[in-house]
């Protein structure tokens, strides 16, 4: 009898530990991050910098690797064109940030369908990579940094493909029903930025934003190649962003177990504004969040404090971001021999460059003029809603038009994306999708 009892308690007390262990692990939180550098090519070097540092910042702070998840196209450290092979920086003076970060979604692995199955955990529905998502919890957090071009109610993906504005935010929506995180904090780094979150996101998911510009600004690119104060001469990009290398830097200098959010706004959009920059970075979602300690979703690491860093607040050009890549190919040109097969291809990028902008400003002009007369067609390119509504009312409308533009003139580029704001303005004023396909055949008449 005495043994059966025994044997009974001992069952007891199993259970009991079993079940203490399962409470416990659910009610710890856990630090997420999904890290996102949106293009590709050598002349946007910036942006896989960005994302690069932000992960050293956020491994300093204590978050682990399998916790970090990283998106970028990974075509630039072993660049031949970066005369530092296997190194980026992130300004004039900085250490290599590309060492350790880890390659979880690179190439074409950095798309749409990926994205959003990292961003909802659900692992089965992911395609290559490293197979990693963000696992969360209802007692987690989640910390995301996006750095890319964007334009009127979208961002770029590292494959080229495209991340909509409305889709990112039904996919947050349906990630708080879910109750996959306790809150999320959201940074931004993109031209008109603001357009991805305004009249979208709502302020009761437990979720913070902030973005490098409002809903009709360009972001602006830093410590550029032809700034009165360069980063070293062998450069010809930009190295970083002007919002995103204030937020990194301010994280590196400072206690982030006593700043809060809004004090690392504040200080972002003071330095921003400070610079002339022409872009206003703003907030959206639930600003009481912003009331927390960085540290709840960046870590900290105490060793950071005090470091000397007067070199962040040398002033230096800034240019827009649409501009990065006209600024590249001209300092290509500029540094390249006299009389070179070097000089001479510098020379030619450089022209078609300046030609496909004349091309696209004309085209986006024409396709106005015929839709809505020559008296209101540039009116409608550049027409701005009232704040507080989102871009545009039908989203599919939105996504038909940019596709069926695609499809009769050519695949947009980053400078041609400056003109989705005209496609939004047609979708608001009724504009169907064949009277745009009749002004697009004669805008773009097949050769």
């Amino acid at each position: 009898m005495i043994e059966k009892n025994k044997y009974w308690v001992a069952l007891i007390v199993l259970m009991w530990m079993s079940l203490t262990v399962r409470v416990l692990g659910h009610s710890e939180s856990t630090k997420w991050a999904l890290l996102v550098a949106g293009s590709r090519g050598y002349d946007n070097y910036r942006h896989q910098a960005d994302v690069c540092h932000a992960y050293q910042i956020l491994k300093n702070g204590g978050l682990k690797d399998e916790n970090i998840i990283v998106f970028m196209y990974d075509d630039i450290a072993f660049n031949p064109e970066n005369p530092r092979q296997g190194i980026l920086i992130n300004h004039p003076n900085g250490s290599d940030v590309y060492h350790g970060v880890p390659k979880d979604y690179v190439g074409d692995d950095g798309n749409e369908r990926n994205f959003f199955a990292v961003l909802s955990g659900n692992k089965t529905a992911v395609k290559g990579g490293s197979g990693k998502v963000l696992n969360s919890g209802p007692n987690d957090t989640i910390f995301i940094y996006y750095a890319d071009h964007g334009t009127t109610g979208l961002v770029g993906l590292p494959d080229g493909g495209i991340l909509f504005g409305k889709d990112f935010v039904d996919a947050l929506k349906k990630k708080h029903h879910a109750k996959s995180y306790k809150e999320m904090v959201i940074y931004m780094e993109a031209c008109e930025a603001g357009s991805m979150f305004e009249g979208l996101l709502p302020n009761d998911i437990n979720i913070y934003v902030t973005t490098a510009s409002n809903a009709i600004e360009n972001s602006y690119a830093f410590y550029c190649s032809d700034s009165p104060i360069p980063p070293p001469h062998e450069y010809t990009i930009c190295l970083g962003d002007l919002y995103s290398i204030s937020w990194m830097e301010d994280s590196e200098t400072k206690d982030m177990t006593k700043e809060t959010l809004k004090q690392q706004y504040e200080i972002v959009q003071k330095r921003t504004i400070g610079q002339q920059a022409g872009s206003h970075v703003m907030q959206y979602g639930d600003l009481k969040i912003n009331n927390n300690f960085l540290s709840t979703y960046i870590g900290a690491k105490h060793a950071n404090v005090n470091v000397d860093h007067e070199s962040y607040t040398t002033p230096t050009r800034h240019i827009s971001q649409r501009d990065g890549r006209l600024i590249y190919l001209k300092t290509k040109f500029e540094r390249a021999l006299n009389g070179s097969l070097n000089k001479l291809k510098a020379q030619k990028e450089l022209e078609d460059e300046i030609a496909h902008r004349k091309h696209v400003d004309n085209t986006f002009q024409h396709i106005s003029n015929l839709l809505f007369g020559k008296e209101n067609g540039s009116t409608m390119m550049v027409h701005v809603r009232a704040p507080g509504q989102p871009l545009v009312d039908n989203w599919d409308c939105f996504k038909t038009l940019i596709k069926t533009y695609e499809g009769h003139c050519s695949t947009l580029s980053n400078y041609g994306r400056k003109y989705l704001r005209a496609f939004a303005n047609m979708c608001n004023a009724g504009i169907s999708v064949k009277q745009m396909v009749v002004s697009a055949s004669q805008a773009c008449p097949k050769k």
